[in-house]
């Protein structure tokens, strides 16, 4: 069953790594954005190279990630698609398909970026979180180097 309650978004949201410095008010504001879906299992989420402009936060069911025909990873209940083309429009790195018949808040880029014009302090807790994230990335080891 789709996540449809505003208790149930928010928690989902919340749990997404770039949301979570908000506070719940503006964890409200970000889930107001979301519509839930549906994907039957089999069905594309994403297919790698296409552009972006939509992020999925799985409800319900599992997908798995493969790139250059080789899986990469299974996704589950929390685990978010595509967040990072809400943020830089690049095509998708990945193809993602639906493992089992998944229930999906989804979030547009463009609703993002609205709110985002809108509530500076979201933008701003928003960036923050991007760049501790892409400090640890930097921090990991890098084979061969």
């Amino acid at each position: 069953m789709a996540p449809r309650g505003r208790a149930q978004k928010i928690d989902l949201v919340a749990g997404i790594p770039m949301f979570s410095t908000l506070s719940q008010r503006e964890l409200a504001q970000v889930a107001t954005l979301t519509v839930p879906g549906h994907f039957d299992a089999g069905a594309v989420l994403t297919r790698q190279g296409a552009s972006g402009g939509l992020a999925f936060v799985i409800a319900e069911g599992k997908a798995e990630v493969v790139r250059g025909g080789r899986r990469l990873a299974t996704l589950g209940p929390g685990d978010v698609v595509g967040e990072l083309s809400l943020i830089d429009g690049e095509p998708r790195s990945a193809t993602v398909r639906a493992a089992s018949d998944m229930e999906v808040l989804e979030i547009s880029s463009q609703d993002l970026n609205r709110l985002l014009r809108k509530a500076p302090a979201v933008r701003r807790k928003l960036l923050e979180a991007l760049a501790t994230r892409l400090r640890q990335a930097d921090r990991l080891p890098t084979a061969g180097l």
